[in-house]
């Protein structure tokens, strides 16, 4: 008898089913080195020469980490080759003119899969396209130096995002606080969101700079840049919600407040970074929650490797270390994770 029990427990041992311990996924620690290093410009000296800038406005890399640089006061773009501290001249010449040959202000700039440009041209109220290694850019939104608020106008628009598939453009036409979406070809673009006039609440924009694509969530990111928050305006949708900073609007430097954002990024995991242009800082925000934590400048407006003066740019490359437009300071800093 005591056989066949120790039989039956043995049996009931080697069918019972193996253990499904799970495995815990992977976050990777997300540190930056609190001292930048200029990668581009001279710190608190403005000029035109191939190693200086003046008031630069955006800045984004290419698959080589080449960095392209919107140039605004020199109305130019500049190219900086990885690991070089002088650059060239993509498009514009620094001449006030209308030419396809130059800018006024370029303030933004998104790179397609094949190295052309599109460049917010600030001033004067279009949307060019710069075909890669030419010598002159075409007008796809707006009208060369006629602003207003028809389907084929903008007014000081700033941000733009590049839908990677449908070819579909987006545009933050600030002084009318809208965003426009333009397809490749026609003369017109169509209004996606806003428009009705500046505000506070959830259905209207309040002078939108910033502008960022996300597919994951079939949203854009905007910079609600006058009333100190970021939000997430969803496709198909009426209203956006908040993602960073104060609903009702108020700026402040406490770890949930904002003053006057200029640009939000997400990077793969879904976590935020905010140039929080008036608090002179960078602020990192863990996916989902509200408390920013500043991984970039410490709030006095200075030119040290450790502070920023007026940021309106950041971007990431593919190790997330931190590039920032220090606007103020007339450089690019970049600050390396670890």
């Amino acid at each position: 008898m005591l056989l066949i029990i120790a039989g039956i427990i043995l049996l009931l041992f080697l069918i019972k089913p193996k253990s499904t311990k799970s495995v815990p996924s992977y976050t990777p620690e997300l540190r930056w080195n609190s001292t930048g290093m200029t990668v581009a410009g001279t710190s608190s000296m403005p000029g035109n020469a191939s190693h200086q800038l003046n008031d630069p406005a955006d800045i984004i890399l290419d698959y080589e980490n080449n960095l392209y640089i919107a140039d605004r006061k020199n109305n130019r773009i500049q190219k900086y080759l990885f690991g070089i501290l002088n650059g060239t001249t993509v498009t514009g010449s620094g001449i006030y003119n209308y030419s396809q040959y130059q800018l006024s202000n370029p303030a933004r700039m998104i790179m397609d899969s094949n190295r052309n440009l599109y460049i917010s041209d600030t001033s004067y109220h279009r949307i060019q396209f710069w075909p890669n290694n030419a010598n002159y850019t075409m007008t796809v939104a707006g009208i060369t130096n006629i602003y207003g608020n028809s389907s084929n106008q903008l007014y000081y628009p700033i941000g733009i995002a590049l839908h990677p598939t449908s070819g579909e453009l987006y545009i933050s036409d600030q002084f009318n606080h809208r965003i426009m979406s333009h397809t490749s070809g026609t003369n017109f673009s169509t209004l996606l969101f806003g428009g009705n006039g500046a505000g506070i609440n959830n259905t209207k924009l309040y002078y939108p700079y910033g502008l960022h694509l996300d597919l994951f969530s079939n949203s854009l990111i905007i910079a609600n840049t006058f009333v100190n928050n970021i939000v997430r305006y969803v496709f198909g949708t009426n209203t956006w919600t908040l993602v960073a900073g104060n609903i009702s609007g108020f700026a402040g430097n406490t770890s949930t407040h904002l003053n006057s954002p200029y640009e939000a990024i997400l990077d793969p995991m879904g976590n935020l970074y905010v140039a929080d242009r008036n608090n002179h800082r960078i602020q990192f925000f863990k996916a989902g929650q509200s408390n920013g934590i500043t991984i970039a400048g410490t709030g006095a407006n200075s030119s040290s490797a450790t502070t920023l003066l007026l940021p309106r740019s950041l971007r990431l490359d593919s190790q997330l270390n931190l590039y920032v437009a220090d606007t103020g300071n007339h450089r690019i800093l970049k600050f390396l994770r670890y």
